[in-house]
């Protein structure tokens, strides 16, 4: 994204990260090499490609540059010297006749600057985190630091920011995201320390150079931290039967679960011993451990000394300006106002799970803790609505999820999905080239399988950024979707949880946003756009999978090929408002942590942070002994900017009235909102675009107005 403004960090957005609503929680044969298979309700024989001009150069593929060590360095320094040339050209420029001074030869020429550091770190910042190799990761992980580096030289260079001063003056009329660009440039200078004396700036450096370092270490501690509980094999009662079989007994006869997603979510959620329930939520919480603890209030220091370096009470106030909240005086007030929207709702909903618990033989006084939540929301549902999410899970075959999820965007935005051999950096990961009107627009990846020393969310990564380069031809979009679900092997189907079946919408919500921009310039393209918008797009899409028309279209038993039956679908529709609630208040307590994180100044003890900001929002006690922050990887890349999560989730609410009057699968408003929200990417005020596409202001009211179950 944009803030700090085409920092590889904000770019790597590229790390766009466990999504939905609810972003806590939660293979295909390879392709032939001569024969694409193809995917979606609109796909054809793969079209030929136009044959190149003559003098066209083969298009930048950083996938086949960078999957190893060495490859990685190269891929990396190649593109920042690239970069630091076209600097230069730039600082070439100072005193130069006005004439000189276009927007081509500035302001364009810093775009491209953006276009090379994008290119330098994205492939490497996501083989950072899923290379299979450690030797890999290590050699990527380095780029980033470099990256960073040469953007704080950049935004402090004096002569590159004397240059674009000068063009401004000339005061050309620019408009639509060229203005936008113009605009922001010559704010970022200021927010990155250009106005600083030498001294200043020489600390701010430093600074920066730290905070990359230890934002590193805290998410490789994460990703490293594979954390399990030993049980007997009688502890497994209750949980899926698939989950059983999966789960085989050692030589000790004990079966090992894991923190990993595909282990965690599904013990605390359906298995009978709480106890042991419990213990496995502690070392879920705690992943990262104390060096994690250590790592985080010493980046928090770092961040308080940054901020008030560049002017600024706090690294709250810092963060935020640039986004749509503006400050953080209205990021708390849309919490204080989103907290009394689930005041009454969040009373209930917990006097239902007090009933449910004691229905099963606990006691009133008994102390329900966190992870209880979503063991007793499915017995609820199941017990209220007669809904059973593991009968549910049958009709989630990941293979058809998939193809079902493609097939519904393809009939939505007239796209065509190309399987392609991948040669990418695991044997489980596919590659497609997504199609529009004939013209090959884009290429993802889908990475969707837990394995060891992998990313342990799910978030899109920006892979190669589109731009319309100074040669006028168009570069074109690349992603990868990186997730943790199960996977189908031999006679053994992954099946999703619904929740699971949500997130992959959302997850797949922003690699369309990436994939169908037009932004013509690399600083918002895609989705280069502000925090606090660039998850309503996603949000959004979640929609679809509560859609009886499509999941129709893909949603069939595993073993019986029958669609959802229609009592299940009515009570999993009645059912999906039950913990709503509660699954925002723990929303709320993410985004107020947060916010009191960035708010305080530093040093200070976050684990009793944590224990005061869980006790005010969160109905759940704090469990002694854990220290969420360490697990809490939104800290860094989402720092003091988690809030975003719900206020996109208002935008996305607002979006989907206009949505839901013509049609979720409306071809009309499908290609509105790719043509006035999509395609836009970043490059567009974010109250502009979704005042043109609903035909009025946008408004926090359809959300709160959803969360007292009034729709």
């Amino acid at each position: 994204m944009r803030t700090p403004s085409f920092a590889l960090v904000s770019l790597a957005l590229a790390l766009l990260a466990c999504g939905g609503s609810t972003p806590e929680p939660v293979t295909p044969p390879t392709a032939d090499a001569d024969t694409p298979k193809t995917s979606g309700a609109t796909t054809t024989e793969k079209p030929a490609d136009p044959p190149p001009a003559p003098a066209a150069k083969p298009a930048f593929d950083p996938v086949a540059l960078g999957m190893t060590p060495d490859g990685a360095r190269k891929l990396c320094d190649e593109h920042l010297a690239k970069a630091k040339g076209l600097a230069e050209d730039i600082k070439a420029l100072k005193g130069a006749p006005a004439d000189k001074l276009t927007f081509a030869s500035t302001v364009g020429r810093f775009d491209d600057v953006v276009l090379e550091v994008a290119s330098a770190g994205e492939f490497p910042y996501l083989m950072g985190v899923a290379h299979p190799d450690a030797a890999v990761r290590e050699a990527a992980k380095a780029c980033e630091p470099k990256t960073d580096a040469f953007q704080t030289s950049l935004w402090l260079d004096a002569d590159v920011a004397a240059v674009i001063q000068a063009y401004a003056k000339k005061g050309e009329k620019l408009e639509g995201e060229r203005a936008r660009l113009l605009a922001d440039v010559l704010r970022d200078f200021r927010r990155n320390g250009l106005e600083l004396s030498a001294d200043k700036q020489a600390r701010l450096r430093e600074l920066n150079a730290e905070i990359t370092k230890k934002g590193q270490a805290f998410m490789s501690n994460i990703g490293a931290s594979t954390e399990w509980i030993e049980v007997d094999e009688k502890e497994l009662e209750g949980l899926p039967k698939e989950y059983v079989a999966s789960h085989k007994p050692n030589d000790k006869k004990k079966v090992r679960i894991s923190t990993d997603y595909p282990d965690y979510f599904p013990f605390i959620t359906y298995a009978k011993n709480r106890k042991l329930a419990l213990e496995l939520y502690v070392k879920f919480t705690n992943r990262g451990g104390k060096q994690n603890v250590r790592l985080l209030e010493e980046l928090l220091a770092l961040r308080t000394e940054k901020a008030k370096l560049l002017g600024y009470e706090t690294w709250a106030d810092y963060a935020i300006e640039p986004r749509m909240a503006k400050s953080r005086k209205n990021v708390r007030e849309f919490l204080d106002n989103l907290s009394a929207a689930l005041k009454d709702p969040v009373k209930v909903e917990l006097e239902e799970l007090r009933k449910e618990h004691v229905r099963l033989g606990g006691k009133k006084t008994d102390v329900l803790y966190p992870a209880d939540r979503y063991y007793l929301e499915d017995k609820v549902r199941k017990a209220k609505y007669n809904f059973d999410s593991q009968a549910l899970a049958e009709y989630f075959e990941i293979g058809a999820v998939k193809k079902g999820l493609m097939d519904t965007t393809a009939k939505m935005y007239g796209l065509e999905y190309h399987e392609v051999p991948a040669a990418a950096w695991h044997p489980d990961v596919t590659a497609y080239e997504v199609w529009s009107k004939g013209e090959k627009i884009g290429k993802f990846y889908l990475d969707l399988y837990a394995r060891a020393d992998k990313y342990k969310h799910a978030a899109m990564f920006g892979v190669r950024t589109a731009k319309r380069l100074p040669d006028g031809t168009w570069q074109q979009p690349m992603a990868a979707l990186v997730c943790n679900f199960p996977k189908s092997e031999g006679s053994q189907p992954g099946l999703m949880s619904h929740e699971e079946v949500t997130t992959f919408f959302h997850e797949f919500g922003h690699v369309l946003h990436q994939l169908l921009t037009r932004s013509e310039l690399a600083s918002y393209s895609g989705s280069n756009a502000v925090r606090d918008f660039v998850e309503a797009p996603s949000q959004m899409f979640e929609e679809w999978a509560w859609s009886r028309d499509v999941l129709d279209t893909f949603a069939r038993h595993y073993k019986t090929g029958e669609k959802i039956p229609d009592a299940l679908f009515t009570s999993m529709t009645k059912a999906r408002t039950f913990g709503l609630a509660l699954g925002t208040q723990r929303q709320l307590f993410l985004a107020s942590l947060d916010q009191e994180l960035h708010a305080r100044k530093a040093p200070f003890d976050t684990t009793k942070v944590v224990e005061e900001v869980q006790g005010k929002v969160d109905v759940f006690p704090y469990v002694k002994g854990t220290h969420f922050q360490s697990s809490f990887g939104h800290l860094i890349g989402y720092d003091a900017g988690y809030y975003g999560y719900q206020w996109a989730l208002s935008l996305s609410r607002d979006v989907l009235t206009r949505f839901r009057k013509e049609g979720l699968l409306n071809t009309t408003t499908a290609d509105a909102w790719r043509t006035e929200v999509l395609a836009k990417g970043g490059g567009e005020d974010e109250r502009t675009m979704i005042s043109r596409f609903l035909g009025r202001a946008p408004s926090h009211d359809a959300y709160f107005t959803y969360l007292k179950g009034k729709e």
